[in-house]
């Protein structure tokens, strides 16, 4: 895919928040949630200890994503104050095999709120719709019941457990091709008819 289809990525409006692209600017924000260790238990990265932990992140592994063949992050930002409460993106893409796999973090303050599966439910779209990809793949830690959650709501099938190397663990994987993701999208235009 082009570089620059992998910058000037879509923003999506989802009702009481934006997915947009991420910005320079969003280190603040998240320093916020990222230095929160109860939300990074859950992740590969740990907790900022300091502000500039968050700017090296969103310049170093965020913004420099396209020259590495990897479309910018969504950010998810709550409409009614403008501030990012946290990503919804792929963090690996393989354009050749039509393949990428999906992470997601979320300020805690916002967390069982819906918010997160309606935001995984629309990166799914943007891959198949926007990235032309095949399948969609996850994981998740067994213990992040949340997470787990979000998998189910948005239609994934479990296909195996896999080692991790950063945890040190196997780790439930999950998958949705394009032909279930467009016979769900059929089923539920359906319902609505």
């Amino acid at each position: 895919m082009k570089y620059e289809a992998l910058v000037h990525i879509p923003t999506y409006d989802c009702g009481s928040f934006i997915l947009r692209p991420i910005r320079f600017d969003d280190y603040e924000d998240m320093f916020e949630y990222g230095s929160d260790q109860t939300v990074t238990s859950f992740l590969s990265w740990p907790a900022y200890r300091m502000l500039e932990d968050a700017k090296k992140s969103v310049e170093q592994v965020f913004l420099s994503r396209p020259k590495r063949g990897i479309p910018l992050a969504h950010a998810i930002e709550d409409k009614a104050t403008g501030k990012m409460i946290g990503t919804c993106d792929f963090h690996t893409v393989d354009f050749h095999q039509k393949t990428c796999e999906i992470g997601f973090v979320l300020h805690r303050d916002y967390w069982s709120k819906g918010i997160m599966s309606q935001a995984c439910a629309q990166i799914i779209r943007f891959g198949f719709d926007y990235l032309k990809l095949e399948t969609v793949f996850v994981k998740h830690l067994e213990r992040n019941v949340g997470s787990k959650r979000v998998i189910e709501k948005n239609h994934f099938r479990y296909v195996k457990h896999v080692y991790d190397k950063h945890f040190n663990e196997m780790l439930p994987c999950y998958e949705i091709s394009k032909d279930d993701y467009l016979l769900i999208k059929e089923s539920d235009m359906n319902k609505h008819d």
